[in-house]
């Protein structure tokens, strides 16, 4: 029985291969060309799947080819409950245009959509019957906000990826419970002076904030719990490596938590398509685990999902399935 509700978007990739960003008027030949699913709450979706998480997924795509290339990945998914994307016939299924420069290891996403927006009238209240968590990719944020509502008044805890600005995103955050944003969210929508700030503006409602940055690793930033927190010693002399430190502002006390990227050879990176989704894939797996995990072991696991992710075209190729994984990495 799917008890998690993963709300957003998604779309078809068409993703190019080439060994450098094209100038300006130039014509290049790809080394590689692949259509597959995308969308952040897909990529998400799909990573969880993988993960043995069972899920809903609420969605919208048109009633089209593509439509239908998108809802036959996501029924090719043993743990993704697709009753209730909505298929419209006025629309066309969106669609991103992808180039992977395999010298900067770099992509670029160029978004086609068209009305792809789910509207508050869709919502249905009894979407959230059995649901006791949702995770929100930013998208259709009017509708979100609806759903965010609904949620509250049944105590469901709620996930948001914070990308870029948007509509409605004022009144949803302070309805979720984690956030899980981008070094260049911090930089240019808050435009802060640090990563920290950032974080401390969102905690004033939620648990805790992570920023993601790339081959920099990740943050994790939350009130300090003195009767939770324990000191970790970093015993581990492989993956990612996790810090602590306190600090203390505005008569608060912080408790943050520094996590490298896990370890990956440059030339094992094929494209980093999805990579952001795939590490939020891993930490909400994390938090529905019915044992505690450690902050430390939530970080370690989202950075290793994601590291998996890096060695294959598309965002869902080379995401793990969870008997694959060895566990032990992350104790």
């Amino acid at each position: 029985m799917s008890s998690i509700l993963v709300f957003g978007a998604s779309c078809l990739d068409y993703i190019a291969q080439v060994n450098h960003f094209p100038r300006p008027d130039e014509k290049l030949r790809t080394n590689s060309l692949t259509i597959c699913g995308g969308g952040n709450a897909s990529n998400t979706a799909t990573c969880l799947s993988r993960l043995d998480i069972k899920l809903k997924l609420l969605t919208k795509i048109g009633n089209d080819l593509n439509g239908e290339k998108i809802l036959k990945n996501f029924q090719e998914e043993k743990n993704i409950d697709t009753s209730l994307i909505l298929i419209e016939s006025s629309i066309t299924s969106p669609s991103t245009y992808i180039i992977v420069d395999m010298e900067t290891k770099t992509r670029t996403c160029l978004y086609s959509a068209n009305n792809e927006q789910i509207l508050i009238n869709e919502i249905n209240p009894n979407c959230l019957d059995k649901i006791n968590f949702i995770h929100f990719d930013s998208r259709s944020t009017e509708a979100a906000l609806q759903l965010a509502k609904l949620a509250k008044e049944k105590s469901i805890l709620c996930s948001l990826d914070l990308e870029r600005d948007r509509p409605f995103l004022n009144q949803l955050i302070p309805l979720v419970n984690y956030i899980i944003t981008t070094e260049n969210y911090s930089l240019n929508v808050c435009k802060d002076s640090s990563l920290i700030q950032t974080a401390i503006r969102f905690l004033q409602t939620c648990q805790f904030v992570i920023i993601t940055r790339g081959k920099n690793g990740s943050i994790l930033v939350e009130k300090l719990n003195k009767k939770l927190s324990n000191p970790i010693e970093n015993i581990n002399n492989h993956g990612s490596i996790v810090t602590q430190e306190i600090v203390h502002i505005n008569e608060e006390h912080f408790l943050i938590w520094n996590c490298t990227a896990w370890p990956i050879q440059l030339e094992d990176i094929i494209d980093t398509t999805g990579s952001g989704d795939a590490f939020i894939g891993g930490i909400i797996c994390g938090l529905l685990t019915k044992e505690f995990w450690s902050r430390d072991k939530l970080l370690r696991f989202a950075s290793y999902i994601a590291m998996c992710k890096l060695k294959g075209i598309g965002a869902c190729s080379s995401l793990p399935y969870i008997s694959d994984i060895d566990m032990n990495l992350f104790s």
